[in-house]
């Protein structure tokens, strides 16, 4: 197949199908999720032949949409396209039993196709604009996965949702809009060169705005806590897991490419990445929910991706360490919440609760279970041996390493060694709310259904049993091989970021200095959890402890909004009753305009009266019209007259034409004040005033 060909059809493939897969499942809905198997294997299949036979291809469709379609296979964007197809299959398996009793299987089935094949396009891009189109329907079709159980709840957080995403795409496009000719249309690679001498910060921040919504960067971070509690668990483990990194993909655009140099745009990257980690992991701590937990932790984990974006930026030719680890970390928190939230679904299938204090016990005696969430937490938290320890350590060396630059070049190094302890706290937080969700639902006992948990032996079936081990065994394999299969990872990586070697090669994953900094974050996760257990907790249960009027959205954003729309709504009835008020004054300058033209149109029949007619006098009435129709008409009536005689015709003695202006006169007056009441006279004297203003402009 060539090369080309293969990302247009890698990336509209599933598209198409998702109709079928609908289809099939009208009488069936099991069909429908067997069918979704089917296409995303198929699509797995596609990505992995292009990934070994088209990597390098470009593809490039001039024309469409106006503004033409580029599409590159590089190391990076193939990765990336083939880890979201993986999840995509493992999801769409253990779909099967989740959504075996679903009310909507061929639409969530529908929908989940067309998201994944604007995913995979999405990170097969390779300009702002292509990036653009497939971001906009991937954020389009994903949004009926929040809304899928339509409850009010639900509902609720689908809304906020797309009240994100429709306003971050429409400021991402606005940005795009302020770039230069020809940059959101230009490779990735050619931006940094594009750039040189334009000032992109308006640009740059705006775009930022929609790739930070999708992220779940603070402070447009609200929808993720609130949607992936009510979202059915295989679409949260792609929320959380995938949708967040296209989010991700946008910040290392343009942070590498089209800001590339720029210290600032870095700067600002950075600290909302240490803001971003610190509160996720913070609400985190006091959530009572267990799919919102996680929610919570991919919001601090992004965080910890975003300080090594910011840092590779700040970096810019030593940015080796950083690249490799926000690469890695990237793909580590997808295995991560794939399996932790593929857990939670379990749970919620089986006991159709959430809530800490209604799961507690619910793991007892289900050893597959056990392991993969064992295996998942423990890598999340950064324990060495497991994948998130490498990442994570690479990701705080990018740190250090920038903070002794610094000191070499004797400048202020103490806001980023604030933000270097706020890395290691922020690691030791994930350890403790981590380790709260494995000892309630894995050691702790419910009061009262215990022995029904514990009689739940087919809490799954044997294929989503084998897709979920087999994703959580691969969080050891990376962590104890990190030289064959993470090294590997970042070197496919380094061309689309651009990124210099790590200064060792091999990487020093074990190094002194590494273990030291997982050794202090897991210290503090113990600390914390034994102060949680003191301080949050309350006898063994998990009482709502964080204030509802700090929720960010309810006290702040949707005020906002609905000030807006306020101010908007005076604004708008100002603006209509001005447009009266303007029309009245309109009509009166109209009036007096026709006052006047009736005076001048009296003395010029007073004038004609008196020089061509002067047997009328002031007492006569007029028969017909004004004075002025009447004496124009009589005047031509004479002048008929005499033509008549000079051509020898008859003369009649009947008046014409008095008589027919006076019916013209009597209908362009009738007109005329009918325009002179309507808003078309107002529209018109406004453009009439506008070109005078323009034509007084061009002659200054």
């Amino acid at each position: 197949m060539n090369g080309s060909l293969s990302l247009l059809i890698a990336a509209f493939f599933p598209v198409v199908a998702a109709p079928v897969a609908w289809a099939a499942g009208r009488r069936d809905g099991r069909k429908s999720i067997a069918a979704m198997v089917a296409f995303t294997a198929v699509e797995l299949l596609m990505l992995l032949a292009l990934a070994f036979t088209g990597m390098g291809r470009e593809l490039t469709m001039d024309g469409f949409v106006g503004m033409g379609l580029r599409m590159k296979a590089d190391g990076f964007r193939v990765l990336y396209a083939c880890i979201a197809c993986v999840m995509w299959l493992v999801t769409s398996i253990f779909g099967r039993d989740y959504l075996k009793h679903d009310h909507a299987p061929g639409r969530y089935a529908l929908f989940t196709l067309i998201t994944q094949g604007a995913t995979v396009g999405l990170f097969l891009s390779d300009s702002l604009f292509t990036a653009f189109c497939f971001f906009e329907v991937m954020s389009m079709a994903s949004y009926p996965w929040v809304a899928h159980e339509e409850e009010p709840e639900a509902m609720r957080a689908a809304e906020t949702y797309l009240y994100i995403a429709v306003i971050g795409g429409l400021v991402m496009l606005m940005g795009i809009f302020l770039l230069p000719a020809g940059m959101a249309t230009a490779s990735y690679h050619q931006l940094s060169e594009l750039a040189q001498g334009h000032n992109l910060w308006l640009a740059a921040a705006l775009i930022l705005v929609g790739f930070g919504a999708k992220a779940g960067a603070f402070p447009i971070h609200i929808w993720l806590p609130k949607a992936h509690p009510v979202a059915p668990a295989t679409a949260s483990a792609l929320l959380s897991g995938m949708l967040t990194k296209a989010g991700v993909l946008g910040m290392l655009i343009l942070t590498l490419h089209l800001m590339r140099g720029v210290t600032s745009f870095a700067n600002l990257i950075f600290w909302l990445g240490t803001i971003t980690m610190f509160l996720g992991a913070f609400l985190a701590i006091f959530s009572t929910n267990l799919k919102r937990t996680l929610a919570c932790s991919s919001l601090s984990q992004i965080g910890f991706i975003m300080v090594g974006v910011g840092t590779q930026g700040l970096c810019v030719c030593e940015n080796g360490l950083a690249a490799f680890g926000t690469i890695q970390h990237m793909m580590n928190h997808s295995l991560f919440k794939l399996v932790l939230f593929l857990c939670a679904g379990i749970v919620a299938m089986n006991i159709h609760a959430l809530k800490l204090d209604d799961v507690r016990g619910f793991g007892r005696k289900k050893p597959a279970m056990h392991f993969c969430f064992l295996l998942a937490a423990a890598g999340i938290s950064g324990i060495p041996g497991l994948s998130g320890y490498i990442s994570k350590s690479l990701l705080h060396e990018g740190l250090v390493e920038y903070i002794h630059e610094l000191h070499h070049h004797h400048l202020n190094a103490l806001p980023y060694e604030i933000a270097e302890w706020v890395f290691i706290i922020s690691g030791g937080m994930t350890l403790c709310y981590m380790t709260k969700l494995y000892i309630c639902l894995f050691w702790q006992k419910h009061p009262t259904r215990q022995d029904e948990f514990d009689g739940m032996k087919n809490y799954m079936s044997l294929p989503s049993t084998i897709a979920l081990v087999a994703s959580a065994c691969v969080i050891p394999m990376l962590g104890l091989l990190p030289d064959v299969f993470m090294t590997g990872v970042g070197q496919l990586s380094q061309p689309f970021m651009n990124a210099a070697d790590p200064h060792h090669m091999p990487v020093p994953y074990f190094s002194h200095e590494n273990l030291v900094g997982a050794a202090k974050s897991i210290v503090i996760g113990i600390a914390l959890f034994f102060l949680q257990r003191a301080f949050v907790m309350k006898k063994g249960t998990y009482p709502e402890r964080w204030p509802k009027w700090l929720d960010l959205e309810n006290s702040v954003y949707r005020p906002f909004i609905g000030l807006l729309i306020r101010v908007g709504h005076g604004f708008a009835w100002l603006a209509d009753h001005l447009t009266d008020w303007a029309i009245v004054a309109m009509k009166a300058v109209g009036g007096f305009f026709a006052r006047l033209f009736d005076s001048t149109g009296d003395g010029l029949s007073m004038t004609v009266r008196r020089l061509f007619l002067p047997q009328i006098t002031k007492k006569q009435p007029i028969p017909v019209g004004n004075r002025l129709t009447y004496a124009v008409g009589r005047g031509l009536d004479s002048i008929a007259a005499f033509w008549a005689r000079l051509t020898g015709r008859k003369v009649s003695s009947e008046t014409h034409y008095e008589s027919l202006l006076a019916a013209g006169q009597h209908e362009a007056a009738t007109e005329f004040k009918r325009f002179t009441r309507s808003v078309s006279f107002g529209l018109f004297m406004f453009c009439v005033g506008l070109i005078v203003t323009l034509v007084f402009l061009l002659i200054a």
